[in-house]
């Protein structure tokens, strides 16, 4: 199999190299910015490898929405199968690029977007196909799981657990997408998109951490707990829930014990019951794995991940009942039973009188 691949970045020269040792697949071109283009299989324009008939399947590690959704687009309409790693992208247009490689007969797999190494979409895919999934989710990223666990187990406070992410490579120089919550949210879109067939776009509810202290990470450890930003989707009656909140945990939950940059995906099959998946969730060979797993799916033939007729949904996440731990200016109290709709709005509202404040769910 003759493969092209966009960006020659950390995740781009990781699935290069791989792909040049795998067995039964070369590397045709990659595309690269002019000022990169140094090698005699780099690439400058899209259209030298849309027109190139010798690549069967085009790779995609650029990151971002634009040019990659026009790349990828142009790639399937020219019959070519793509593997990308962008969640972004597969978060935004996932559901037109599924349509444009059913027309063309082609494959689009996306299995890197969602865990790094860890083979959960890859997984889910294929449960779903005999297994009913109910519910899905887990510590999706590594750069808040690090920082969250620097500041309870080495005393850091947030800037300072924040800047040493930064300096090991675990985040990025703007981690807005992180510590929001937001990478985590497009995580859960797609888990749900794979195992519902229902792409959450409204009603989203996604907490992050920027909220979280030195002070509230000594006031859980004094409590034998730990906070891990959580990402979460499951069926309701009349749809699906999906949020994105910090959880508290107990020290002997499992949670607790994925600290750094692991991240910890699971899912609950009808008839599978609890599956539980633990693994690098970022980094150049960690993602680069997920890629080559994929690639070697599409020479299985495997043509999607999608679910079928997958549509564009409201979340109902007023269905979905929780206590949680509230601190507002420093003063910690608890709340019992409420959605976790309400509750999230419960702290915009108090933002926006001037409170400082944090939340997170009391995990039973």
């Amino acid at each position: 199999m003759r493969i092209s691949v966009l960006g020659f970045g950390t995740v781009g020269r990781g699935v290069y190299e791989m792909i040049c040792k795998a067995k039964g697949m070369e590397v045709r071109k990659v595309l690269v910015l002019p000022a990169e283009c140094s090698e005699s299989f780099m690439v400058t324009s899209i259209d030298e490898i849309t027109s190139d008939k010798e690549t069967d399947v085009v790779v995609e590690c650029m990151g971002g929405i634009h040019p990659a959704y026009e790349f990828a687009s142009s790639c399937l309409k020219a019959g070519k199968s793509f593997v990308t790693s962008n969640k972004a992208l597969v978060a935004e247009y996932g559901i037109e690029l599924e349509a444009l490689a059913k027309e063309k007969d082609v494959s689009f797999l996306f299995s890197a977007a969602c865990g790094g190494a860890i083979p959960v979409l890859h997984n889910i895919s294929v449960a779903s196909q005999t297994d009913r999934i109910l519910r899905c989710g887990g510590i999706l990223n590594g750069t808040t799981n690090f920082i969250l666990t620097n500041m309870q187990d080495n005393g850091k406070d947030y800037k300072e657990a924040l800047a040493e992410a930064q300096r090991l490579g675990y985040a990025e120089a703007d981690p807005t997408a992180d510590v929001s919550g937001m990478d985590t949210m497009r995580k859960v879109m797609l888990l749900s998109s794979v195992s519902f067939s229902s792409l959450p776009v409204e009603n989203l509810c996604c907490e992050g951490i920027e909220n979280f202290t030195k002070d509230i990470a000594d006031y859980v450890k004094e409590r034998g707990l730990s906070v891990r930003l959580m990402g979460f989707c499951g069926k309701t009656a009349e749809g699906i829930y999906a949020y994105v909140e910090p959880v508290v945990v107990s020290s002997s939950a499992v949670e607790a014990s994925i600290s750094s940059n692991i991240n910890f995906a699971w899912y609950e099959g009808e008839n599978s019951g609890f599956i539980g998946l633990m693994g690098q969730g970022a980094g150049r060979y960690p993602t680069a794995s997920a890629v080559l797993r994929d690639l070697s799916a599409v020479m299985e033939g495997k043509k999607s991940m999608i679910g079928p007729d997958c549509v564009r949904i409201k979340a109902d996440n007023g269905i979905c009942m929780n206590s949680y731990l509230l601190c507002i200016d420093g003063v910690f109290s608890a709340i019992e039973n409420i959605s976790v709709t309400d509750m999230h709005k419960k702290a915009k509202e108090l933002r926006e009188k001037g409170s400082k404040v944090f939340f997170a769910q009391y995990k039973k």
